[in-house]
């Protein structure tokens, strides 16, 4: 059985069948198309690229002043031509997190194949998920209204601040007139999106369903951040950087973008002669009550969403880590990874690809694309900025280059701070 955690109370799912996969309740899922718009790269083939070569992402923001911050860098998306994604009539409506989404998705029906014009539109949906929406424009809007009162404030600005304006705009531009919802949940935005749609479409409720999210960076963004003390180097000496495990760490680099996933069920996917990158095998959420800015400290709930999402923890080979170089996940997130595998801890290889992008509440969605190229290629991208490993975090992490794997299966993992853990269970697509 699969079981979800809701707080503390286990709600018993019924699991996803392996079988032929015909009939209500027991339809199998794959991966079918991936578009992402990451400050490594603007669709899969550069993107993987990059992830191979170790690139950073990082770099000093541009997009606004942060000259009297300490914490200068961010992990910033590339200028992007959005009318090379979106009609010029339409590109007025949106907003820029709006024109990221939109773009990703696609850039995901385009890698897919999917011929819209002939799926039926209410069979298909869309499931996002984002942290905080369209920070920017919220920014924008508020600024103008404290400084010049009602009469100041753009009502054009208002309807695109809503987070789910995102999610509508990606339905309108492309005839989505099945399930449209919109997941907030931090960290954990876009694979609670995911999960979802997983969910839907093993219970026969739709044929395909776009799943993830995203988020940008924003003035007031890194300006929380920085105040809290979480931006690096806000806490500790040292270089400003993202190196997740590293025993120098010193805080999080903020990063954005998008990343989109189609999942179809096997059935349909198979009529139409689709290219399959994965399967997803399961799925396991779980809460812990540390306190509404910490994470779970001894890493239990964390090990409680990672063994309800595998079905056989002897197959897994690699963890897609939701380590984010703070001491308290990154610890936090070794304990668990030990707790579930045991001796086995160091077969599996660990990385993280928030070394490359940067930590943003949407960064689910780039990071399963990511893992969906992995176990189709075969290859691990390395964790990068990382250098002497955390004693603590004593894994098996992919340090320096890629590594070489035939991966079996895999999970990605997603953690927010004030307790929400979710684990989704990649495997390698073998056909009936």
């Amino acid at each position: 059985m699969s079981v979800w955690c809701l707080g503390n109370t286990p709600l018993t799912l019924p699991s996803p069948l392996r079988g032929e996969g015909k009939g209500e309740g027991c339809h199998r899922i794959v991966i079918t198309g991936l578009g992402m718009i990451s400050p490594i790269g603007v669709g899969r083939e550069e993107f993987w690229k990059n992830c191979l070569l170790g690139t950073s992402g990082i770099k000093p923001v541009q997009r606004f002043d942060v000259s009297s911050y300490r914490s200068k860098l961010g992990g910033q998306l590339p200028e992007i031509d959005f009318k090379t994604f979106i009609k010029p009539a339409n590109l007025r409506r949106m907003d820029r997190i709006g024109k990221i989404m939109v773009s990703a998705v696609r850039l995901a029906l385009g890698d897919s194949g999917l011929d819209l014009g002939k799926e039926d539109p209410h069979r298909m949906g869309i499931s996002i998920g984002t942290g905080l929406g369209s920070s920017d424009t919220v920014d924008q809007f508020f600024r103008a209204l404290l400084k010049e009162g009602p009469i100041g404030a753009q009502p054009l600005l208002f309807q695109t601040a809503v987070p789910n304006a995102i999610t509508s705009h990606c339905a309108i531009e492309y005839g989505i007139k099945g399930v449209n919802i919109t997941f907030s949940h931090k960290e954990t935005s876009t694979e609670m999106a995911i999960a979802y749609a997983y969910h839907l479409l093993r219970d026969g409720r739709a044929d395909t369903i776009l799943a993830g999210g995203g988020d940008e960076l924003s003035e007031p963004l890194h300006h929380v951040y920085s105040m809290l003390g979480a931006l690096s180097p806000g806490r500790g000496k040292g270089m400003e950087g993202m190196r997740p495990f590293d025993r120098e760490r010193n805080g999080i680099v903020l990063g954005e973008g998008s990343g989109i996933i189609v999942l179809e069920t096997l059935d349909h996917a198979e009529k139409r002669g689709a290219r399959i990158y994965a399967e997803i095998g399961g799925v396991g959420l779980s809460g812990s009550t540390d306190g509404v800015l910490r994470y779970d400290l001894n890493g239990d709930s964390i090990a409680r969403a990672m063994s309800m999402a595998v079905e056989e923890p002897g197959m897994v080979d690699y963890i897609s880590a939701a380590a984010n170089s703070t001491a308290e996940l990154d610890r936090a997130e070794a304990s668990a990874i030990r707790k579930v595998f045991g001796e086995r801890t160091k077969e599996i290889s660990v990385s993280s690809l928030k070394s490359m992008i940067g930590e943003f509440d949407g960064s689910g969605g780039i990071r399963a694309c990511g893992l969906a190229l992995s176990i189709h290629h075969g290859m691990i991208p390395p964790t990068i900025g990382t250098e002497h490993l955390d004693p603590q975090c004593d894994l098996n992490v992919v340090l320096g280059s890629p590594r070489k794997m035939d991966i079996r299966s895999a999970l990605l993992n997603g953690c927010s701070n004030g307790g929400s853990n979710i684990s989704l269970w990649f495997r390698r697509y073998k056909g009936r």
